[in-house]
């Protein structure tokens, strides 16, 4: 695979992730999206509060550079073992860093002097549906350009 096709990979799994989570905050009325929450945690900001531009392209740019650290991950299994180069693979790989993505968020949200207001329950039941979905991503594009 290529520079392109990585980057396409982060777009596609990134994407899909995110709008996944933005149609269960819809559905739920609750705030799940990624970079939305990254940014209000970085600002120190409530859910009501507007974030300024600035925020909100850092809480895309860090969600942007966990999602490149989880491809790499997802790469080195793709290209050393077969573990992940099927769907039941891919949806398992999506499990374990969505799990580690709720031990992630709880840590920051632990942390933050000034977190959400949020659903914290659905929100990291949601986070393990759609980290799979960032898994799928990965498995269509690698598969298309491997």
């Amino acid at each position: 695979m290529n520079t392109f096709s990585y980057f396409l990979a982060l777009i596609t799994s990134v994407g899909v992730m995110t709008l996944f989570s933005a149609t269960m905050g819809f559905i739920l009325k609750c705030e799940f999206r990624e970079y939305i929450l990254l940014s209000k945690v970085m600002a120190g900001h409530s859910l009501k509060q507007k974030e300024s531009f600035n925020y909100i392209l850092l809480g895309w740019l860090v969600h942007f550079a966990i999602g490149g650290f989880f491809l790499v991950l997802y790469a080195c299994l793709w290209h050393y073992t077969i573990l992940i180069q099927n769907v039941l693979g891919s949806m398992l790989y999506g499990i374990v860093i969505g799990i580690l993505g709720i031990l992630g968020w709880t840590l920051l949200f632990n942390i933050a002097p000034h977190t959400p207001k949020i659903n914290y329950k659905a929100y990291y039941m949601q986070l393990i549906v759609a980290h799979v979905f960032f898994s799928l991503g990965n498995l269509l594009v690698f598969s298309l350009f491997n």
